[in-house]
């Protein structure tokens, strides 16, 4: 059962966000992988206070309710959080990657900004919408969202922890209601480090009951089974573990699949699987030619660019372009006329561009600008085609640095590379030097065509329509393979 869930999850939730209905769930677990402290850790020192061991109680909320009773009010508890929660810790491997990841939706119930610095390194653009008004405020365009549906460290007045805030949840940020049980309806939501030690999930599982009674849809829950290294003793570790095998079973009636790992740190690399297979329907056309060089040669290049941009968009994959000289637009002028002959654009979703700026004449390059727009193109897209990318220094044509480089970049990420060698200059470069190389050609590790298709596709005298099916053919087995 664990594999089969594993494999289910890597083939359902990657084209859950390929087109565009992929949320995450983000528990105390991935804090806790930071280096903050678990709820009974947290409240530790406020048990303490009032003679009760943190350990030895299971409703935590309580625990906060009676601090909060005794002392006349939440400042104590609000200190213990920000004094635990408000530091920086390192930035968990795993939500590196889901910053990545086109999901648009997260959720969490835990305090911290962990999510908000994994976004802010990327300098992707994040709503944060931590109190219930907040709801009301207009996204910024093209931001993802994040939920912090228990309140956030930097507005500690408005956090939930006591049963008294549970318990008037629904009167005071029952707007979040609604919002979080529509995207459980509509999208395949991924949680990831839930707990069932962890007293917001059964808050949070609650919400999938009432509105799905019989049949609620299917979500994916990351979970680790406890580990004898956890427990002091052997009677601890065998209740613990049978509460988890009884738990991960019952996670059935909330729809959710439980996705088994057996250490935390597989996390990360289960996560980057799903980015490799998002990426995988992710076509870069990656190339470019002079303006000032023109002919025969130019117009054959712009010809195959136009038409592999209309393929890809025929073959319901996205296009990822970087707008080179002639080949960019060439592509995106193909890819949109698939779209448009399609009945539709969806933009948003299927184009990726990255447009690199041209500087005027005599001006100097930002290089550093255009190698972090590589990098991040790179990073995104499962396959690579290579075409012309070719300079002209002095009226002596030569193989373009940039897509040489945007060759190396695709290899290190693991990318399909796919050169058409008839169209010259750097992918006839790199072409050759894949012919014979140790990169796999066949199977499921396959990253490079076969000797015999590139040679075919660095023949000149082939017509372009030739050039066109042998990079369809090869397109469609990458893409069924991803």
């Amino acid at each position: 059962m664990a594999a089969a869930a594993v494999n289910r999850f890597l083939k359902e939730f990657p084209e859950a966000l390929s087109e565009g209905v992929g949320a995450v769930f983000v528990g105390a677990g991935v804090s806790m992988a930071a280096g903050y402290p678990s709820w009974s850790e947290l409240l530790q020192e406020i048990g303490e206070e009032l003679g009760i061991g943190s350990r030895d109680v299971l409703d935590l909320a309580a625990l906060a309710q009676w601090s909060i009773q005794e002392s006349g009010g939440a400042t104590r508890v609000r200190g213990v959080i920000k004094e635990h929660i408000g530091v920086d810790r390192p930035l968990p491997e795993s939500l590196r990657v889901i910053a990545r990841l086109p999901v648009r939706h997260i959720w969490t119930t835990n305090y911290d900004r962990l999510v908000e610095r994994a976004f802010n390194e990327i300098n992707r653009p994040i709503d944060v919408v931590s109190a219930a008004k907040d709801l009301a405020l207009k996204a910024a365009p093209g931001a993802a969202r994040l939920y912090k549906m228990h309140g956030s460290v930097d507005r500690l007045d408005d956090v939930v922890i006591s049963t008294d805030d549970y318990e008037l949840f629904r009167s005071r940020r029952g707007a979040y209601l609604p919002l979080l049980q529509a995207h459980l309806t509509g999208m395949s939501m991924l949680f990831v480090g839930l707990s069932f030690t962890d007293p917001n999930v059964k808050h949070v599982l609650s919400l999938i009951r009432e509105s799905f009674v019989d049949a609620p849809p299917e979500h994916f829950a990351i979970v680790r089974p406890p580990k004898r290294e956890d427990f002091s003793s052997d009677d601890e570790f065998r209740a613990r573990q049978t509460q988890h095998r009884l738990w991960a079973r019952d996670l059935r009636r909330y729809g959710l699949v439980a996705v088994e790992v057996e250490n935390y740190e597989e996390v990360p690399e289960l996560l980057r699987q799903i980015e490799r297979r998002v990426a995988a329907r992710r076509v870069w056309v990656s190339g470019s030619w002079p303006v000032d060089v023109g002919g025969p040669r130019a117009v054959g290049v712009y010809e195959l660019a136009e038409q592999i941009g209309f393929r890809i968009g025929k073959a319901g994959l996205d296009l990822v372009t970087g707008a080179g000289l002639l080949v960019g637009s060439a592509s995106i002028a193909g890819f949109l006329d698939a779209l448009r002959d399609g009945g539709g654009w969806d933009l948003e979703r299927r184009l990726i561009a990255r447009p690199f700026p041209q500087p005027l004449v005599d001006a100097s390059v930002n290089r550093d600008h255009w190698e972090a727009l590589r990098q991040e193109l790179a990073r995104q897209s499962g396959v690579v085609i290579f075409l012309g990318g070719l300079k002209s220094v002095d009226g002596i044509d030569a193989a373009a640095d940039g897509v040489l480089r945007e060759f190396t970049l695709a290899k290190e990420q693991g990318a399909f590379l796919l050169p058409v060698g008839a169209t010259g200059g750097a992918a006839q470069e790199i072409a050759s030097c894949l012919i014979g190389s140790e990169l796999a050609s066949s199977g499921s590790e396959a990253v490079r065509p076969t000797d015999d298709e590139l040679r075919a596709l660095m023949d000149e005298s082939a017509a372009t329509s030739e050039l066109l099916a042998r990079v369809t053919k090869i397109l469609d087995r990458v893409s069924k393979k991803g």
